[in-house]
Formats: C-alpha cells, sequence, structure tokens
C-alpha cells in the first residue's frame, strides 16, 4: 500500500507495544496472535478487530501490524523452531504462502483466502504502446518474483508470448514514478496501484493504462497458520473466521469506517484506501477462480525458478475449518482438499 513510508513509524510503535502483550497470546486457546500488514485489502480484520467481533467469538485476539508479509512469515518460523511460539495466524499474500508452504515441506498452510484483486494490478504503457504485440522485443518493468511479475507473465502468455519474447526489467514499483516514457529503454510497467494512478497523473497523455490484471490473474491476501497450530487448537480457526466474515460483511457495507481505521490507526490518506476499497474483492471462500489462479501461479513459479517442489496447489490449503464454518462457500468440484 502507498503511505507505508509515511506510516513506516507509526506501525513500528503498534508493532512495539501489541508484542510486549504477545508473549501470551497463541498459548491458549482464547488468546490469539495474528500478523498482518497494514493493508485495506486486509479490512475484514480490521473491522473483525475494532468492531469487537472477536470478544463475540470468545477470542482475545492481539494483531501485530508488520511491514510486510515476509516479516510475518520470519516470525511464524521462529515461533514453530521454538515449538510453543505466540504467532497463531499470519496474514500474507498468494505467492509468500506458496514459498512458506515449499520452505516448510507443507506444514505452512492456508486457511482461507480473505480478498483478491485484479484491477489493482495494472499495465501502464507509453501513449504510442496500443496492442499487446507491439510489447515484443520492448522493455518492460516490473518487480520480478512478484505478483506483478506473475500478472506480466499471464498477461503475455494470452496473448501468445511470454517473458522471452520481451526485455524484462526488474524494477521496484516506486521505479515509475521516475519513469521517462520518452525514453528508450522501458516501454511499459507492471505495477500494483497507487503506482498506476500516480504514474498516469504525473506523465498525462504520454502514458496510458493498457490493460489490468482483470481475465489473466489476481493478487491474493490469505490467512495462513501451521498444521501443527490448527490440530492443537481445535475450534480457533473456526472461530476466527466467523468473526473475519462479520467483519468482511461490515467492511463492504461501512467504507467510512474503514477509511476512519486507516487513517486512525496508520495515518493512511483516505485516496489510498479508497483506491484497494474499490479493487478488493472480499472471499473468505474457495471458488473456482481461486483454484485456477493458484494451479497457474504454481506453473508460473516453477517456470521462473521460484517453486522447486512439484506442487499441487490443493495441498496448500487446510481447509477443515473453512469446511466447518462456511461449506457453501467451496465449490463442490474444484476446492482443493485437505493435504
Amino acid at each position: 500500500m502507498a503511505g507505508m513510508s509515511r506510516c513506516s513509524v507509526a506501525v513500528a510503535i503498534v508493532a512495539i507495544i501489541l508484542w510486549v502483550s504477545a508473549a501470551w497470546a497463541g498459548h491458549e486457546d482464547g488468546r490469539v496472535l495474528v500478523l498482518a500488514p497494514p493493508l485495506a485489502r486486509a479490512d475484514a480484520l480490521w473491522m473483525a478487530a475494532a468492531r469487537g467481533f472477536f470478544k463475540d467469538e470468545g477470542l482475545s485476539v492481539t494483531v501485530r501490524w508488520v511491514s510486510s508479509g515476509r516479516e510475518a512469515l520470519q516470525a511464524l518460523k521462529e515461533s514453530r523452531d521454538k515449538q510453543a511460539g505466540a504467532v497463531a495466524f499470519v496474514v500474507v499474500g498468494e505467492m509468500l504462502a506458496l514459498d512458506a508452504w515449499q520452505s516448510t515441506e507443507g506444514e505452512f498452510a492456508v486457511v482461507a483466502p480473505l480478498a483478491r484483486d485484479a484491477d489493482g494490478y495494472v499495465v501502464v504503457a507509453r501513449a504510442t504502446v496500443r496492442s499487446p504485440d507491439a510489447l515484443r522485443a520492448a522493455g518492460i518493468a516490473t518487480q520480478l518474483g512478484s505478483t506483478a511479475a506473475w500478472v506480466l507473465g499471464e498477461y503475455l502468455r494470452a496473448h501468445g508470448m511470454s517473458e522471452r519474447d520481451v526485455a524484462l526489467k526488474h524494477e521496484p514499483p516506486e521505479a515509475i514514478l521516475s519513469w521517462d516514457p520518452a525514453g528508450p529503454d522501458i516501454a511499459a510497467f507492471v505495477v500494483r496501484e497507487p503506482y498506476a494512478t500516480r504514474a498516469l497523473q504525473k506523465n498525462g497523455d504520454a502514458v496510458h493504462r493498457l490493460a489490468t490484471a482483470k481475465g489473466y490473474a489476481h493478487g491474493y491476501l490469505v490467512l495462513g497458520a501451521s498444521r501443527r497450530y490448527l490440530r492443537e487448537h481445535a475450534g480457533v480457526a473456526e472461530r476466527l473466521l466467523r468473526a473475519l466474515d462479520r467483519g468482511r460483511r461490515h467492511a463492504a457495507e461501512h467504507r467510512d469506517d474503514v477509511i476512519a481505521f486507516a487513517r486512525d490507526m496508520f495515518g493512511t490518506e483516505p485516496a489510498v484506501v479508497d483506491a484497494d476499497y474499490a479493487a478488493t474483492e472480499r472471499l473468505l471462500g474457495v471458488d473456482p477462480t481461486v483454484v485456477s489462479d493458484m494451479r497457474n501461479l504454481v506453473h508460473w513459479m516453477k517456470e521462473a525458478g521460484l517453486l522447486g517442489a512439484t506442487a499441487d496447489p490443493r495441498t496448500l490449503f487446510e481447509l477443515g475449518p473453512l469446511r466447518a464454518t462456511f461449506p457453501e462457500r467451496l465449490a463442490a468440484d474444484d476446492a482443493p482438499t485437505t493435504r
């Protein structure tokens, strides 16, 4: 999310305060520590915490806001290594979830996808690039190994190309803000909002929105945990999911509450939250699109050398809690099975 640099101090302070009480969180079934980055796509978590929905389920939930999903997974690993750690659940992106599944040999599992977004991933191109075919042999910048890079791969494949047909350049998303579209090296960027909108505002008619990820791929936020934790704390995930579902519905119906939470907790500008809010599809379920996206992601990560194992994406999920709470949200024929 944009604004992270402006709110990083606030996030660090909140994380320190919350971590003081986290030593006991997660050891008892009613006490749960959740680690999550301050992303608006996780507004179901925001609202469940702010509106007391966790308490209604008999849970004492501590949310530790971290700078990234990678930091959350590192804390989860340290907890697992200690055999009695405080971290119970993490909120991460789909690619980090698969990486964690691989590095733990399947011990890490996704309990449920929380949200997904396609319109927020954008191909911003020079004004003269009017079609996918115009990108052949052209320089395309994106952050390699990211969801944006996966979106680019799916976009190119859908139009009969691959990354080998373009001049791929590794750039962080903020690099688009200093991009000179008239320069010879880069014809397009693939980035996540709000960087695309900011680049369009900066460069005017010199650039345009060539495509979004819609129809090609989605970026996800998922709720994950260790399978050991789920086995040893039966029923906790189910209660957490019920509270998150209430948070999901409240977020969808009360945009102003989401914006106010982000402003008060993280100092995030309303326009930044609004961009994420509008593009977010709140899930808490597994439908055929989830399964298709995960299969495509596994294939892409294998080709990119990011995934060593031959992975059946169904083994990424531990769906017992979701099946027990919202069985209607598991696609009958396509839902991943429990490992």
